[in-house]
């Protein structure tokens, strides 16, 4: 009966690994490491376009600017969470929403002001939860400094096709209110690392193996160059809006409008929709002028019709017409 207990207890821990290996298939997860450093909390700035260039690099092209920009703020949360350790290394972690309805996620990262970009060294999950549009994820990766700039691109299956927009940090301030959790820093700077903190880092939530892309910081002591009380500052103070000279592929943005209705802020421009109104109130109004125009010119044109027959049955018999009729 005892073993029959032992296998029942081993079946339900393979089922559970399983499942949650399942839900991480399409990012591998994070495995928390103890480092010191600092903490901030960030905005995550996103944009459909290129906030350095202007350029819209995505299939719907510059005319699509409006949805595009709607789809992005819809998918990731505006709130992310920068840790920065004692080594140098930058680690930004943010919140993707929508994760049903969008897979194939990958991001490349640069310095603002660099000319390429690459690959982050060191992605994964660190945390699933869910929303009003279903689960959310998330994402940290390692990034050149806190002047980074993030492109991302994504399947989005209502549309049938991957989209791609940017993200970059910036409005640091010290601590942690984003609402995720630091994976990386586990110490203040120069609080000194001992084997339990390591030993309580691995045992938290999001210590899971996280195969080749895991995340690893390094567990040595606070170096000299420190990185308590940083300031941190985005070189990026507004992004650059679509150029004309923009790419516009041959796909209209009919793609981004079959996303509506969830939760993807695709929506048609109100603007547009009040443009429209208002040239329908036009022409009715238009037709409307013109029947009554035509209704008053043929009263006009009646009126002089029976004063003209009127005069002349008045003045008949006086012009002579009655003697005519007589003989």
């Amino acid at each position: 009966m005892k073993l029959a207990k032992i296998k029942n207890r081993i079946k339900s821990v393979v089922m559970a690994s399983a499942l949650g290996l399942a839900l991480l298939a399409g990012f591998p997860a994070v495995e928390a490491q103890a480092a010191t450093g600092s903490v901030y909390t960030c905005t995550i700035n996103r944009s459909y376009s290129n906030p350095v260039t202007g350029e819209v690099e995505d299939a719907g092209g510059a005319s699509s600017y409006a949805t595009g920009q709607g789809m992005v703020e819809g998918c990731v949360y505006p709130t992310g969470l920068l840790e920065l350790t004692d080594d140098g290394s930058y680690y930004l972690t943010i919140k993707m929403s929508l994760m049903d309805y969008t897979s194939g996620h990958s991001f490349q990262v640069q310095n603002y002001g660099d000319s390429g970009w690459s690959t982050p060294s060191e992605i994964g999950i660190t945390g699933n939860g869910t929303d009003s549009n279903g689960t959310t994820s998330d994402i940290c990766m390692k990034v050149p400094s806190e002047n980074c700039i993030i492109r991302g691109s994504m399947y989005v299956e209502p549309m049938g096709r991957d989209v791609v927009f940017f993200l970059y940090p910036s409005n640091f301030s010290e601590g942690n209110s984003s609402g995720m959790n630091a994976t990386i820093v586990t110490e203040a700077s120069g609080s000194g690392m001992n084997s339990s903190s390591s030993a309580q880092s691995s045992e938290s939530g999001s210590s899971v193996s996280a195969g080749n892309s895991s995340l690893k910081s390094s567990e040595s002591a606070s170096s000299e160059s420190g990185s308590s009380n940083k300031k941190l500052q985005s070189s990026i103070t507004e992004a650059a809006k679509p150029s004309s000279e923009s790419k516009t592929p041959s796909t209209d943005s009919s793609t981004l409008d079959s996303a509506e209705g969830l939760s993807l802020s695709t929506a048609k421009d109100a603007d547009a929709a009040d443009s429209d109104s208002t040239s329908t109130s036009t022409s009715g109004n238009k037709v409307f002028q013109i029947a009554i125009a035509v209704l008053v010119v043929g009263l006009i044109l009646i009126g002089v019709v029976a004063a003209v027959v009127f005069y002349f049955r008045k003045n008949w018999r006086r012009w002579g017409g009655g003697q005519d009729d007589d003989e």
